[in-house]
């Protein structure tokens, strides 16, 4: 077992650390830009509706479906640092087509799909090497304290981008601020060039047995006792987090008359409580133990999810109730998936780490392109309200359902098992 309070030497001492960190901050502040830069530039730029919104969300989901599990399976047969670096490259470039095509007046929303469908792709492919990577650049016996940096990290950009967001789609228009997020990409791609340690060899496949299949992520992760309700837990969220992917842009700028200023606040709040949540995350888990920490925190998400669908009369009122889910929601949010991170991590042996991050980004790409084309169907029918009041209930009855399972009985992360998944 892992002591996740023990104490270490601070990883921010260590240069390559400092160099991998700096670079995710500037590509997680420019990540938010264009998370939400997309759809509002579709929105005040393109006058897209709920419908076209929700194929916009769905093209972000459905590499998930498509490519993690392969993204995996490949991930595991080869060198992470420069499959990071060639991937963020590639972001770099497909970024910079939104502003240049708005600049020669040729941008249109099938194009918007285009970039979102390859970046989210590109996306998805990043964070299962991300996740793979990580326990060797900080060793597995400082993942916990690893995870917080990374998720601090992410906290600042949520912070950081969405306002700076904002305030560029005030000045100089939705697809200008894109620019900044493939500026950003460039610079993450060179600090983990500056990286200088060494990264250990993938293991081998045996000889006489087939390459890693992409479909040994999914199994072993659906066979293991504690690795299912994790992934559960990312499927069914995924699929009511649908409705927040394709429509809450729309409900906040149309719906509530907040504006792309107030949005980029909004969003900004959240990143708040995600950095609140990477700094209290170890004490937490140190009185209650990593099972009851995730446990807690799914069920408070479930009770602050109503917040959005409640959210109305008047400016103030809206963006009160708003600016809780937000803080609120991201607190407990990053609290439970900085944690299933670290559950995740010690539990898989280094050589399998791609391929169970694959299968685990599999389901939440099914379930979530499916989320955001069901809402999307239902807003345009029944209401963008209505819709998120599906949605929030949801969330809590799969809070509630979680409270049953077995990790909420985990104490500490326990090592590898790696009998299991040799027989995966």
């Amino acid at each position: 077992m892992h002591d996740i309070g023990s104490k270490k030497p601070a990883l921010l001492r260590e240069r390559d650390i400092r160099w991998f960190l700096s670079g995710r901050l500037v590509a997680e502040i420019g990540s938010r830009i264009s998370r939400e830069g997309l759809p509002v530039t579709a929105i005040l730029t393109l006058g897209t509706g709920a419908l076209g919104l929700s194929v916009l969300a769905a093209a972000t989901q459905l590499p998930g479906l498509l490519l993690s599990a392969h993204a995996g399976a490949l991930t595991d047969r080869m060198r992470r640092r420069p499959l990071l670096i060639a991937l963020d490259l590639a972001r770099f470039l497909l970024l910079l087509a939104v502003p240049v095509l708005s600049a020669i007046h040729l941008l249109a929303l099938w194009q918007l799909v285009a970039v979102s469908l390859l970046v989210a792709g590109i996306g998805f492919a990043y964070r299962i090497a991300d996740q793979a990577y990580l326990p060797a650049l900080v060793g597995r016996a400082r993942l916990e304290e690893g995870n917080r940096l990374v998720y601090a990290a992410g906290s600042i950009g949520e912070t950081t981008g969405p306002a700076v967001m904002g305030a560029l789609v005030q000045a100089l228009g939705a697809p200008a601020a894109i620019l900044f997020d493939a500026i950003a990409n460039l610079v993450s791609a060179l600090t983990i060039l500056k990286i200088r340690r060494p990264e250990p060899a993938t293991a081998a496949t045996p000889e006489g047995q087939p390459l890693p299949r992409a479909a040994q992520g999914l199994r072993v992760v659906m066979g293991h006792p504690l690795l299912r309700p994790l992934a559960t837990v990312l499927a069914v969220s995924s699929l009511f987090g649908g409705a927040f992917a394709a429509l809450y842009e729309l409900y906040a700028l149309r719906t509530l008359h907040l504006g792309p200023l107030a949005l980029g606040v909004l969003v900004t709040l959240g990143g708040v409580g995600s950095l609140i949540s990477a700094a209290i995350s170890q004490s937490i888990v140190r009185r209650l133990g990593i099972g009851k920490t995730l446990t807690l925190s799914m069920l408070a998400s479930g009770l602050i999810g109503l917040c959005v669908p409640i959210a109305g009369g008047g400016f103030v009122l809206a963006f009160a109730a708003l600016a809780m889910a937000q803080l609120g929601g991201d607190l407990s949010g990053t609290l439970y998936e900085l944690n299933e991170t670290v559950l995740r991590q010690s539990l898989t042996p280094d050589s399998w780490l791609g391929r169970v991050n694959g299968g685990m980004q599999f389901f939440g790409g099914l379930f979530g392109l499916a989320g955001t084309l069901l809402f999307g169907l239902l807003a345009e029918s029944i209401g963008i309200r209505v819709a998120f009041w599906v949605a929030a209930l949801g969330d809590l009855v799969l809070a509630l359902w979680f409270l049953g399972t077995a990790v909420g009985r985990i104490s500490l992360p326990p090592a590898p098992d790696e009998a299991a998944f040799r027989r995966a």
